[in-house]
């Protein structure tokens, strides 16, 4: 039985692990645990650096990968957008509510 070619090996732990953070970023998002999406975004930059660093990398794999991990990371953003707008209208009808209660007061 032949041993499996350390580079090859190397670089196939480094797309596996950077398709595992990827569906745990995914999950992180669905749960909107934001903590968790920050700390994997950072795992993902490392990983994303240490693949790319590689001298013999399955280009293709990583490329696969990558494009997966731009597809999360576009929906992550659009997520983010529209909890931002969210919080953007409730904060604008706090600022008239307490507008008004002034008002209320004044000629109350």
């Amino acid at each position: 039985m032949a041993l499996p070619n350390t580079e090859e090996s190397i670089m196939t732990v480094a797309v596996k692990q950077l398709e595992d953070t990827h569906r745990a970023l995914v999950e992180a998002v669905h749960a909107g645990d934001w903590q968790q999406v920050s700390s994997l975004d950072g795992v993902c930059r490392e990983l994303v650096a240490q693949a790319m660093a590689q001298e013999d990398r399955d280009d293709q794999a990583l490329a696969d990968a990558l494009d997966n991990l731009l597809t999360t990371y576009r929906e992550v953003v659009a997520l983010c957008q529209a909890v931002q707008g969210k919080l953007a209208e409730e904060l604008q009808d706090l600022q008239r509510s307490k507008q008004g209660a002034k008002v209320y007061q004044m000629f109350g």
